[in-house]
């Protein structure tokens, strides 16, 4: 990233569709310009059932955030429930090739693409590699093994795939909206950099978010993203569970959801 990058997000979900405009400033974080939602209930319980209403909510949210940014959008990174995806680890040794010079970059970088060859499944397609962990050749584990004078080292991570046919949808989707998708990110691995603190991301974390219709499940171990999954349960549920057994409107289940928001289990003896 370069200071001054625009980045924007997309997120559909059974609900509503987010976008979110981010520019990097001079601290290489990305500050966030402009935000919008719009109602949407193209997707139910993670499938796509109404193309045509996701590109009107897409299509309006955008125009929303070019007129507060003042600018024009044309790509975007796209999430993906957990459902579509499928985490393949594995890890490979490098030679460096100069090894009196250290590992270079050009050494990393050629190492993380090595990481990708795997044998995909013709109904996959590779959208990301995560890779987690380098270590040199003598075992030392180092964040950025650029500069470690080291004959070789290993690099482990996640080749994560998804799901072909929905990502031919996606790529429909925003095609008739214009907008290109720069790229495809599972959503609690978007959201486990926000949400987790620089100590937390070292530890085992599941993450949980809980939406309308969905919950996304993301389990890590420390750096490595080991599972991924979604439940087609959500807020929703809740409310009408709720209404259904106070007998009131789903309106005011809603309503007493979001005013007292946490609930106590009474053990009576």
């Amino acid at each position: 990233m370069a200071i001054g990058d625009i980045i924007v997000g997309i997120d559909i979900g059974t609900s509503k569709v987010n976008v979110v405009v981010g520019e990097v400033n001079n601290f290489n974080q990305v500050e966030i310009i402009a935000t919008s939602e719009c109602k949407c209930f193209g997707m139910k319980k993670s499938k796509i059932t109404d193309e045509e209403e996701i590109i009107v909510a897409i299509s309006k949210t955008i125009a929303e955030v070019e007129d507060m940014a003042n600018l024009k959008i044309h790509s975007a990174y796209v999430t993906i429930p957990g459902k579509y995806i499928t985490i393949v680890q594995n890890s490979i040794v490098k030679e460096a090739k100069d090894k009196y010079a250290g590992i270079s970059t050009k050494d990393v970088t050629s190492a993380i693409m090595q990481v990708k060859d795997i044998d995909i499944p013709d109904d996959k397609i590779l959208i990301d590699i995560v890779a987690n962990e380098f270590s040199l050749d003598n075992g030392r584990i180092i964040e950025d093994p650029v500069g470690s004078l080291s004959s070789a080292f290993t690099v482990k991570g996640q080749v994560i795939l998804a799901d072909k046919s929905y990502v031919k949808q996606l790529t429909n989707i925003f095609k008739k909206a214009n907008i290109e998708i720069d790229g495809i990110v599972p959503n609690v691995l978007a959201e486990r950099q926000l949400i987790l603190d620089k100590n937390e991301l070292k530890d085992n974390i599941m993450i949980l978010d809980i939406g309308a219709g969905n919950t996304d499940i993301g389990v890590f171990e420390g750096e490595t993203f080991i599972y991924n999954d979604t439940i087609p349960l959500g807020g929703d549920n809740i409310t009408s569970d709720i209404a259904y057994v106070f007998n009131i409107s789903e309106e005011e289940a809603d309503r007493l959801k979001r005013q007292y928001r946490t609930c106590f289990k009474i053990l009576h003896r």
